[in-house]
C-alpha cells in the first residue's frame, strides 16, 4: 500500500520510486464514475467563473430558451421552456428539497404599473426565469429578482443541485430599499 510521501507525491505531480508504487497509486486514484462525473461538474462550476449572462435582462427574443439547467431530461426541460408549473410565491415561509434547477427566458413588460402588473407601455425584455424541481416531481417557477441572484449566488459557490446530492431551500421575502422582495436561503445540503 501507498504510504503518505507516496500520495504527496501523487498530489504534487512526482513521480513515484517504483514501478509497483505507480500501479497502487493509479488504483488508489481512481473514483467511482459516478462520483468522478459529479466532481468533474463541480470543478467545472468552481474553476470557470459563472456566465452572468445567464442572469441578465436582454431585448425581446435574445435570450436563450434554457440559459442553465444541473438537468438534461427532455420532459423537465420541455416543461420549463413550457412554462407549465406552480408559482414560487405559494411556498414563501417554507422549505423545499430541490433535485434540479433550470434557468430560462421569459419575454415579459420591462416595467411595473403602481399596483405591480406588467406596464404594457414599457418594452418587453426577456428576463432570467428560475425553475426548481423537487424529487417528488413538483414544478416551482418565478421571475423574481432576488431569487435569480440568490440562485446565481449558489451556482456560483459550486451548489448547484442534482438528484444525487438535493439541497433545501427556504423562501422568504426581505425588506429592501423600493418596498419587498423574494429570495431563498439554503438550509441543507445533502
Amino acid at each position: 500500500m501507498a504510504d503518505l510521501s507516496d500520495l504527496m507525491n501523487m498530489v504534487n505531480g512526482t513521480e513515484p520510486e517504483s514501478e509497483t508504487e505507480s500501479k497502487e497509486l493509479e488504483v488508489m486514484a481512481e473514483p467511482e464514475p459516478e462520483y468522478s462525473e459529479l466532481l468533474e461538474t463541480s470543478l467545472l462550476l468552481t474553476r470557470n467563473p459563472l456566465n452572468k449572462a445567464i442572469f441578465e435582462t436582454v431585448p425581446e427574443s435574445k435570450g436563450d430558451a434554457v440559459r442553465y439547467s444541473t438537468t438534461t431530461d427532455d420532459v423537465a426541460l420541455f416543461n420549463a421552456v413550457n412554462g407549465n408549473s406552480d408559482p414560487v410565491k405559494k411556498l414563501i415561509g417554507q422549505e423545499i428539497e430541490v433535485s434540479d434547477m433550470v434557468i430560462t427566458s421569459a419575454e415579459v413588460h420591462e416595467g411595473r404599473t403602481p399596483d405591480g402588473e406588467q406596464d404594457e407601455n414599457t418594452p418587453i425584455v426577456s428576463k432570467p426565469c428560475v425553475h426548481f424541481y423537487t424529487p417528488t416531481g413538483e414544478h416551482y417557477t418565478t421571475l423574481s429578482n432576488g431569487i435569480a441572484r440568490a440562485a446565481r449566488n449558489l451556482i456560483s459557490v459550486g451548489f448547484a443541485p442534482c438528484p444525487e446530492h438535493t439541497i433545501i431551500i427556504k423562501f422568504r421575502t426581505i425588506d429592501t430599499k423600493k418596498g419587498t422582495a423574494h429570495t431563498f436561503d439554503l438550509v441543507k445540503r445533502n
